[in-house]
């Protein structure tokens, strides 16, 4: 009975195998067949090399991969099965994440894959093995791949003011261009005047010439949401459009459509809200991660907040578990959300993230109305000329030297898109085209609460620190015989803030949600602490007119 073991057999055959062998075949790197066909060997003990070969063979593949959010993408069609809340047109393109599985197909079409065979003393064709392509994968860094900033379907224009309109990738700003020829479509001047941007702008806005807009703001941010439509992959922040009415089919999804026609080619994704914000979430995650370009969140009928949709339109990236997934990863924002509904309702701090495109049909009937054209199809015949009219505007703008427009300032973490969208179109003469959603802030609950409460504590109090406590009992105390209270409009008011019968610890989170916030020219100021409670001392001061910039038209 032999006293060899299993491990000590397998490693005697593979000593007689390596023997066999061709001299330097395992030590080999970059190897290539006779007709030039990149050839990987998996022998022992080259995990390091091999991986190192196979990233050098992706890389000269190509093939349609990337990396994206760290993690190995590929741009493809989407399956026509709507998703659960999610709906996307024919043809949408997406991105595909590459497990193992599909990196070993990938890794089959850019090199030749081969391993020593004993018995024929030979190297015989294989596949990729998945140890290999999970190996590959949990690099989790792959800098010898093309790195994907967001994949694009129509010309745009990068922020240095370049024109791309030619298929493929641009290195500089990890775009891919994935669109045919368009008809139609020529490239705008070299260096636009202000009479070709005017001369754009009104044609684009013919197109839309049968829609009832409510003024001139609102037809200035139907151009604001066409220029974001083709520039948002590349705006590190942009507010979200809403366009509402007061009735149904007066054409708020049309509008939708429009600017998903011109940046794909398509109709828009339409994304339906959940019965909740955490289900909401998950499928603005599957979105984003999926790349979509536009997205519709159509007929809202429930009041539109949320912290998410917040961050979606304020910052570069948010962080989100994807769908299925065990951990957190950041996903670009880049995608252009686009919410319609009959008084569309926006509240909280997302009202200051939102560009208004307001129409009123004025008829009780407005689906009953008839047009000249079928309006979608009069966009997908003109596409190719509407995007270079678009366009036209943005260079036209940036040949003139972007210069500054009286009455407008920087708008906070919204600096691309003020300078690409917003300001081109008031340099040409246009309204502003954020005046619409200052009407938002009319509509505001909180800051009138905080304008009644301001108010009624200055003339209650002046200047002098209170605690939170001394508050609510100067706002409780009651008239003589207790008809009323002796502070009626501050018991009023801290009713508002305290959504309920006024108390010392809603009033205490309030005070310090609103601290140093600034309403008719009073200012909420922590006034250090109480003494002998140890508990926060607020006042309200009084700012003065020439501290506060009154021409500043900022609803951000």
């Amino acid at each position: 009975m032999s006293n060899v073991t299993p491990l000590e057999r397998s490693a005697e055959k593979l000593d007689k195998a390596n023997k066999r062998r061709p001299p330097g075949k395992a030590a080999s790197t970059g190897t290539f067949d006779a007709d030039g066909h990149r050839l990987i060997l998996h022998d022992p003990g080259r995990l390091p090399e091999i991986l190192d070969e196979l990233g050098a063979a992706l890389a000269e593949y190509g093939g349609n991969l990337f990396v994206y959010t760290n993690r190995l993408v590929r741009i493809y069609v989407a399956p026509e099965l709507p998703g659960k809340g999610i709906s996307r047109a024919r043809g949408a393109l997406v991105l595909h994440p590459v497990d193992a599985a599909h990196l070993a197909e990938i890794a089959g079409r850019a090199a030749i894959h081969k391993r020593w065979d004993v018995k024929s003393e030979t190297y015989r064709p294989i596949n990729c093995p998945r140890y290999v392509t999970e190996g590959y994968l949990s690099r989790g860094n792959w800098p010898e791949l093309r790195s994907l900033t967001a994949f694009v379907e129509a010309p745009t224009v990068t922020l240095s003011g370049r024109l791309l309109d030619q298929p493929g990738y641009d290195a500089e700003t990890g775009l891919f261009l994935a669109f045919a020829p368009i008809p139609g479509y020529c490239a705008p001047p070299d260096r636009p005047t202000m009479d070709d941007a005017a001369g754009a702008a009104a044609r684009l806005l013919g197109a839309v010439s049968e829609f009832p807009f409510c003024d001139d703001s609102d037809k200035s941010a139907f151009l604001a949401g066409v220029l974001t439509a083709l520039l948002r992959r590349q705006l590190h922040a942009a507010p979200m459009m809403a366009v509402p009415a007061p009735t149904a089919g007066t054409g708020k999804t049309l509008i939708a459509e429009t600017f998903a026609l011109l940046a794909t080619g398509r109709r828009a994704s339409v994304l339906s809200l959940g019965q909740d914000d955490n289900e909401t979430e998950k499928r603005l995650a599957g979105v984003l991660l999926a790349g979509d370009a536009c997205v519709a969140l159509d007929n809202v009928e429930r009041p539109l907040k949320g912290e998410l949709l917040c961050q979606v339109a304020s910052q570069q990236y948010v962080r989100l578990r994807p769908l299925g997934g065990s951990g957190m990863v950041s996903i670009p924002t880049n995608a252009l959300l686009v919410a319609t509904g009959n008084n569309l309702a926006v509240v909280g701090d997302l009202k200051r993230r939102v560009a208004l495109i307001r129409m009123d049909a004025c008829q009780e009937r407005p689906e009953q109305r008839t047009f000249s054209t079928n309006h979608l199809d009069e966009i997908l015949i003109h596409r190719g000329e509407l995007i270079r009219d678009a366009l036209t505007i943005c260079l036209a703008y940036h040949a003139a030297g972007s210069p500054p427009v009286k009455g407008l300032y920087p708008l906070g973490g919204f600096d691309h898109w003020d300078t690409m969208v917003r300001r081109p179109l008031v340099w040409l003469g246009m309204a502003d085209p954020l005046i619409a959603s200052e009407s938002l802030r009319d509509q505001d609950a909180d800051l009138e609460c905080m304008r009644l409460l301001f108010g009624a504590w200055q003339e209650v109090f002046q200047d002098r620190a209170k605690t939170a406590a001394q508050v609510v009992a100067t706002g409780l105390e009651s008239l003589p015989a207790t008809i009323g209270h002796a502070h009626a409009e501050l018991y009023d008011a801290l009713q508002l803030a305290c959504t309920e019968k006024p108390n010392t610890r809603r009033l205490g989170f309030w005070l310090g949600k609103h601290k140093d916030r600034i309403v008719d020219g009073l200012m909420l100021k922590q006034a250090g602490n109480d003494g002998h409670a140890k508990v926060a001392l607020w006042r309200i001061h009084v700012v003065e007119p020439s501290a506060v910039r009154a021409d500043v038209h900022i609803p951000f």
